[in-house]
C-alpha cells in the first residue's frame, strides 16, 4: 500500500459500482498487486469531443485513484482504425484510411496530453493486431459459435446462453444477422466477426482463412484484451454506450473462446449532454475541446467540469453551469495559492518570546488535523465507487474553512504547510487544483 495510508487514519476498502453484478463490489486485483484495465479508446474516424474525454478522464482519475492507494496499474487502450464509419469517412474526405486515422489520432492525444491525463501503458491500434483477431475467431469457430456466410462469419448468438445479462436485456427475442455494428433495436442478432472484402473497402482488407477481409469491430477488443491481459482481467471500462452490443458481445466472445469471463468488473461512464441533448458525433451535438480553448477555457477548467460529478451520473452542459462551476474552482485554486504563499513565510519575532515553542506545537496539530480530515474525506468520498462530486465538496468546504482561518489570523505557516501537503496529494489524482 501507499505509504501514506500507513497512518492513524483507517484504511478503507474500494467499492465500485459492477455493469453485470448490477451493484457495488468491494474491489481487490485478481493476481498481485497490479490492477489490469483494459478501456475502449477512441474510433478516429472523426475528432473525439468532450463528451468521449469525460470517459476518459473517469478512466484517468481511476488509474490515478488506484496508484494513490498503492496499486500497481497496467492499463490498455485500443485505438479503433479499423471499422465501417473509418471507411465510409475516408471514402466521402477523398483520402485513404490511413492517412486520415493518422491525423486524427494526432489531435486526440494532444487533447488528451492538454486535459492532464496520464497515457495508457499500451495503445493498441486494431490494424496492428489483425492476426490475433483471426486466431481469436478461429478458437470461436472450433468451439461451435461461428456461422460461415456469404458476406462473413458472425457469431451465433443463440448457441450462448447467458447473451443480454451485461445490458439486462428486456427483450431477447432472436433478430437475425446484424449487417453492421449499430442495432436498429434491443435483442439478439448474430454480430460480424469478419467481413469479406467488398469493393467499397478499398485497400483495407487482410488474409485469413475467411477469405480477404477485415475483422468486426467487436473482435478486436476481445484479442487486444486477451493478448495484453490476459484471459481474464480486472477492469474494463467505457461510456454506457459501450453496453449493448459491443461489452455484450465482448463478453459471449471471450466465454466461447475460453470458458471464462473477459473481466472481474465493468465499468460504465454516463454520457455528457448539451441542454439535455445527447452529445453525438452522428447528430452534430458536439462540442470539441479545440472549441472551449479558443473560447479562452483552461484545461484544468475543463477538466473539472467534466471530472464534478460523479462518473455514473448524468452530466449537462449549459454555459450557465459551466461559468458557476468555474468560480468554484478558480475560488479553490486562490485558496490554495494563498496557503502556499502562506506556509513560505517566516515565522515572525512574535515567536521568539517564552513558550513559542509550545505555540509552535500547538499550530502545528493544528494543521495536521485539518490535513488529516482532508485526506480522509476524500478517500472516503472515492473509495466509494470514485464519487468525485463529494469528494470536491469535501475539498472546498475544508479550503473555504482554512481561508477563514488565515483571514482571522488563526493559521500559521507550518499549518498552512501541513494543509498544502494533504491538497497536493488529492490533485495527484484530480489534477484540478494546480498543485500537480
Amino acid at each position: 500500500m501507499g505509504k501514506h495510508l500507513l497512518c492513524a487514519r483507517d484504511w478503507h476498502a474500494m467499492r465500485l459500482y459492477d455493469t453485470l453484478a448490477g451493484k457495488k463490489r468491494e474491489f481487490a486485483p485478481l493476481r498481485g498487486n497490479t490492477v489490469r484495465i483494459y478501456t475502449c479508446g477512441p474510433s478516429v474516424y472523426a475528432y473525439s469531443h468532450i463528451g468521449n474525454f469525460r470517459t476518459y478522464l473517469f478512466e484517468d482519475v481511476l488509474v490515478r485513484y488506484l496508484k494513490y492507494k498503492g496499486y500497481g496499474v497496467k492499463r490498455v487502450m485500443n485505438i479503433t482504425d479499423v471499422e465501417d464509419k473509418a471507411i465510409a469517412a475516408a471514402g466521402a474526405a477523398g483520402v485513404s484510411v490511413w492517412k486520415m486515422q493518422r491525423g486524427n489520432t494526432k489531435a486526440f492525444f494532444s487533447d488528451w496530453d492538454g486535459l492532464g491525463m496520464l497515457r495508457p501503458d499500451v495503445v493498441a491500434k486494431a490494424s496492428a493486431h489483425v492476426p490475433r483477431m483471426v486466431s481469436l475467431i478461429k478458437r470461436i469457430c472450433a468451439c461451435g459459435y461461428c456461422r460461415h456466410e456469404r458476406d462473413g462469419v458472425y457469431f451465433d448468438v443463440r448457441k450462448f446462453r447467458g447473451y443480454g445479462k451485461l445490458r439486462h436485456l428486456k427483450n431477447p427475442g432472436y433478430f437475425g444477422k446484424a449487417h453492421g455494428d449499430d442495432y436498429s433495436k434491443e435483442g439478439l442478432w448474430d454480430f460480424r466477426l469478419w467481413k469479406r472484402w467488398t469493393r467499397g473497402d478499398g485497400d483495407v482488407k487482410w488474409k485469413s482463412p475467411f477469405g480477404e477481409g477485415r475483422p468486426g469491430w467487436h473482435i478486436e477488443c476481445s484479442a487486444m484484451s486477451m493478448h495484453y491481459l490476459g484471459d481474464t482481467f480486472d477492469i474494463h471500462c467505457g461510456g454506457s454506450d459501450n453496453i449493448y452490443p459491443h461489452h455484450e458481445n465482448e463478453i459471449a466472445q471471450g466465454y466461447a473462446a475460453t470458458g471464462k469471463l473477459p473481466a472481474n468488473f465493468w465499468l460504465h461512464a454516463r454520457h455528457l449532454t448539451i441542454e439535455k441533448r445527447k452529445m453525438s458525433k452522428s447528430t452534430g451535438n458536439v462540442l470539441y475541446v479545440k472549441d472551449l480553448g479558443g473560447m479562452g477555457v483552461r484545461p484544468g477548467c475543463l477538466r473539472f467540469y467534466l471530472i464534478s460529478e460523479r462518473y455514473r451520473m448524468p452530466l449537462d452542459f449549459t454555459v450557465a453551469k459551466f461559468r458557476g462551476k468555474m468560480r468554484q474552482c478558480d475560488a479553490a485554486r486562490e485558496t490554495v495559492g494563498m496557503l502556499r504563499g502562506l506556509a513560505l513565510k517566516r515565522e515572525g519575532i512574535s515567536e521568539k518570546r517564552a513558550g513559542a515553542g509550545k505555540e509552535r506545537k500547538a499550530e502545528n496539530r493544528l494543521g495536521r488535523r485539518i490535513a488529516e480530515r482532508m485526506l480522509a474525506g476524500f478517500e472516503g468520498a472515492m473509495d466509494d465507487d470514485l464519487n468525485t462530486k463529494l469528494a470536491f465538496s469535501r475539498i472546498f468546504r475544508m479550503l473555504g474553512e482554512a481561508k477563514g482561518m488565515a483571514d482571522s489570523g488563526k493559521l500559521a505557516p507550518r499549518d498552512a504547510k501541513e494543509i498544502v501537503g494533504a491538497v497536493e496529494r488529492i490533485d495527484g489524482v484530480l489534477r484540478v487544483l494546480g498543485c500537480a
